[in-house]
């Protein structure tokens, strides 16, 4: 079932950012930050935090906000599935569920940056799976030999 994510489930979601790759446990304090100013004052700012959750627990999680001093323009800033649950479409289905909300609130563009290092290729190609399109790349963004990549999906008609 996917919801709005609740402040009772930060440390699922900190567990599960982890558990997806998505932060080393080292960098586990920087989604218990983002989680609790999206609780203080990103939710009002709209900032959106979703989860799949199956059994009563968290098993994916996307965050998305607007981008500042743009018409409609947002970015999904996390999204992850917990590794035991991989390859059962539930990234895909909370993405569309992202998109289906931006859509109702006539939001123009969503956009997604990620690594081009190798380790990233199979994120890579679920965007691409899910209609974006690389829009730009961003040389040595991350570090040196690790560039930015950005996709971009259209959600209202030209």
């Amino acid at each position: 079932m996917i919801r709005t994510v609740t402040p009772a489930d930060t440390p699922a979601v900190v567990a599960l950012a982890v558990d997806a790759g998505l932060f080393t446990a080292d960098d586990a304090g920087i989604v218990e930050q983002m989680m609790a100013d999206h609780f203080t004052t990103g939710a009002d700012e709209g900032h959106t935090c979703l989860v799949d959750e199956h059994d009563g627990q968290p098993v994916a999680v996307a965050y998305y906000q607007p981008r500042p001093a743009t018409d409609r323009t947002w970015e999904l800033t996390m999204i992850g599935v917990a590794r035991d649950h991989h390859r059962h479409g539930l990234g895909a289905r909370l993405l569309h569920a992202v998109e289906t909300d931006l859509r109702a609130r006539d939001q123009r563009l969503l956009l997604v940056e990620t690594s081009a290092t190798p380790a990233f290729a199979a994120a890579r190609a679920f965007y691409l799976a899910c209609g974006y399109h690389e829009e730009a790349r961003v040389r040595d963004y991350y570090q040196a030999g690790d560039d930015m990549v950005l996709f971009r999906k259209a959600l209202t008609a030209p």
